[in-house]
């Protein structure tokens, strides 16, 4: 009975279960269909251009990059750890899966996924360990670990062959897999950094890249998040460069460790919007040909088209292309 005397009122029904799925399609969040739309695109890519050659030589290299990107994204964007080390990453997931998968006789996905425990551990250890560096000094700490790691795969040449490189004619893997296993990849890193960016630790990791010293005193531990950042980071690089070996059939020391690719996925976060989760996948997908272009016909001037286009993007759009006013919120995340 209720003060005025009346009975209370009896509990609406329950919604059925189509109801319920007609509120979760209004509710839906634009963004998601934006990311789920841009990777079903992708998905189709090799139906639509079902050539071989097309797809190792152009595809491939689409999620590729996205993975690659988002890597970074999530040390260099969300915590703002200029790291000039991924390189270094990629190069030692290279030569874990090829040692793993054709020395050894393990399968491709366990490689790839012993490669990913691998870098997750190295870069925890270098996030740890360079906690108390930044910005220029961070950056060259990570070069030098990343240059640290190809003079030990350089000169180790019992098991990586040294200069003479390291085959993997042995494994034979069509096209088509390798890049829906690089689209898996990517998905999976671009799943990572939409999750940092809609919970508390995507908050720390701001927190961290605009004030260090301000997020320690309201109670956020720089040295973990950093190494957790770092460590995440990692773990994406390390299946990235098991996708290198495995597509370039042939790695050596100057491939598989090669600092141009840090170079341009840095250009990818700047010029997409650091800590954004849509801008670098919009990023590597206009400028995966671009470099292989470059890579294709102008290799000598390879690394001056990329630095060059580095210093204007940092000089003129630092928030990224998405950082203008009058773009859609549902673009700009």
């Amino acid at each position: 009975m209720t003060a005025t005397g009346g009975a209370l009122p009896s509990p609406p029904p329950p919604a059925s279960r189509a109801r319920r799925l007609y509120v979760r399609l209004r509710t839906w969040n634009s963004r998601r269909s934006v990311l789920l739309g841009t990777f079903a695109i992708l998905a189709v890519l090799p139906v639509l251009f079902p050539s071989a050659y097309t797809i190792s030589t152009l595809l491939f290299f689409i999620p590729w990059y996205i993975a690659m990107t988002q890597s970074w994204n999530i040390s260099g964007g969300f915590s703002g750890q200029l790291s000039f080390g991924h390189w270094g990453l990629l190069g030692v997931g290279a030569y874990t899966t090829a040692i793993l998968a054709v020395t050894f006789g393990y399968n491709v996905v366990v490689a790839m996924i012993v490669a990913a425990l691998v870098t997750l551990v190295l870069g925890l250890v270098i996030g740890y360990i360079g906690v108390g560096l930044r910005g220029a000094y961070f950056a060259i700490a990570t070069l030098a670990a990343a240059a640290l790691m190809q003079l030990i795969m350089l000169n180790w040449q019992s098991l990586t062959g040294g200069t003479f490189g390291f085959p993997l004619f042995f494994l034979i893997i069509p096209p088509v897999e390798l890049y829906y296993g690089a689209l898996v990849l990517a998905a999976v890193a671009t799943l990572i950094v939409y999750l940092i960016s809609r919970n508390s630790l995507g908050l720390a990791f701001e927190a961290i890249r605009e004030n260090e010293d301000v997020a320690q005193a309201t109670g956020v531990y720089p040295r973990g998040f950093k190494a957790l950042a770092f460590g995440l980071s990692g773990a994406i690089m390390g299946p990235v460069g098991g996708l290198f070996a495995l597509s370039s059939h042939y790695i050596d020391p100057s491939s598989a460790f090669n600092l141009l690719y840090n170079l341009q996925i840095i250009l990818l976060v700047v010029v997409g919007g650091r800590g954004k989760v849509f801008g670098p996948v919009v990023m590597a997908i206009l400028f995966a040909w671009v470099f292989e272009v470059a890579l294709t016909n102008f290799s000598l001037y390879n690394d001056l088209i990329t630095g060059v286009i580095m210093f204007v993007a940092v000089m003129l759009i630092p928030r990224g292309v998405f950082g203008f006013r009058g773009i859609p919120a549902f673009l700009s995340f």
